[in-house]
């Protein structure tokens, strides 16, 4: 597999920082590979994360590593490109450091994401205050992102886009059992927000025809969430029940409810499991196909049509022994377009399909402490 030497130098570097730490700071280190499959898109995901707290455990810093390893031979691939199939290979860096303050926390953090046409560095600050004995705490955020879009094949491509986001919560110990939070994001987006590979379909006369899309400059995303986390003692389960409200001014409007329970057999097993709702509304300008005239803005982009998605989740977890945890993740996740096509070949309407996606996720992970 192909690897990012820039990566793996500051990987092994973070390593000797956290190394060499005061020998009574614990190091954590975790490790998972993610494997998805929908039958046109596979993507292979390892990544690395390791964590320690260090000055009587008033600070903490974390590095993660990820690499996503992409092959595509999606429809819109066999529509629009001459090559067939897609491969990329994406390697991302985070750092986060974090300190404890009285009743408190103050964080930031930086991610850094790389692919051969697709560059993004993200800055980011937050921090928490407790209140009330600490029963109520009040979180915070923001951060602000800058992304350079360029197109194999296409030097002509240059362009960018600035994302910032700005996020509060407030979680609320309701009792020993229980605990609520509220959550709001705003995120702004400005600059190139569509994609030089996608399409638009156009119907122009007796053909189809097409274009590369046109997306406003501009995105403005709301989000308002709840969690509501509860134990059963009696049972030995615990239950996280939530739900997201999203609108932007594209007019896309989704809901999304998901159920997580997770229980306990003994002092080294558990299992969990999971099932989310997600349900969206079009964006107003987006449609399968445009007649002669489109319009000003026209898209390709069928994740902003009508569907709605399910997914159902399983995860099981083994304490190894005090230092290490093992885990699985077997997900299953579909989708179901109301106003979106596979086109097939686009010269004619007449092979076109309802559009539906299912995709099968693996993952295995592995913990340690030292």
């Amino acid at each position: 597999m192909k690897q990012n030497p820039r990566i793996l130098a500051t990987l092994t570097l973070s390593l000797f920082v956290l190394g060499i730490q005061h020998a009574q700071a614990e190091v954590e280190a975790s490790t998972v590979v993610r494997y998805y499959d929908d039958g046109k898109t596979q993507v292979t995901s390892p990544a690395i994360e390791v964590g320690s707290s260090f000055n009587e455990d008033k600070m903490r810093l974390n590095v993660h590593v990820a690499q996503d390893v992409l092959t595509s031979a999606s429809s819109e691939v066999k529509t629009y490109s001459s090559r067939g199939v897609i491969e990329d290979v994406r390697n991302e860096l985070q750092l986060n450091y974090e300190a404890q303050i009285p009743d408190g926390t103050l964080s930031m953090g930086l991610i850094t994401s790389d692919e051969k046409d697709y560059h993004s560095k993200i800055i980011s600050a937050g921090g928490s205050r407790e209140f009330f004995t600490k029963n109520t705490v009040v979180g915070f955020g923001l951060s602000s992102g800058q992304d350079q879009i360029l197109a194999t094949g296409n030097s002509s491509v240059n362009e960018s886009m600035q994302h910032q986001i700005y996020s509060i919560s407030l979680s609320q110990i309701l009792s020993k059992i229980s605990l609520i939070q509220l959550l709001y994001d705003f995120r702004v987006e400005n600059g190139f927000i569509a994609s030089p590979y996608r399409k638009a379909k156009v119907i122009n006369g007796s053909t189809i025809i097409a274009l590369n899309e046109n997306h406003p400059r501009t995105r403005n995303r709301h989000a308002i969430g709840v969690k509501y986390n509860y134990y059963s003692n009696e049972w030995k389960m615990s239950f996280a029940t939530s739900y997201r409200l999203y609108q932007d001014s594209w007019d896309v409007l989704s809901n999304t409810l998901e159920e997580r329970v997770t229980r306990e057999f003994g002092r080294k097993f558990e299992l969990s499991g999971s099932l989310r709702y997600y349900t969206q509304k079009k964006a107003k300008f987006y449609q399968d196909y445009y007649n002669t005239d489109p319009g000003v803005f026209y898209s390709g982009n069928n994740t902003l049509a009508t569907y709605d998605a399910i997914s159902l989740g399983l995860r099981p977890a083994y304490q190894l022994n005090d230092k290490m945890n093992l885990s699985l993740k077997l997900e299953y996740y579909t989708q179901f377009f109301e106003d979106a096509t596979d086109a097939g070949q686009l010269s004619t309407q007449a092979d076109d399909k309802k559009l539906s996606i299912s995709a099968l996720v693996i993952g295995a992970g592995l913990t340690a402490k030292f």
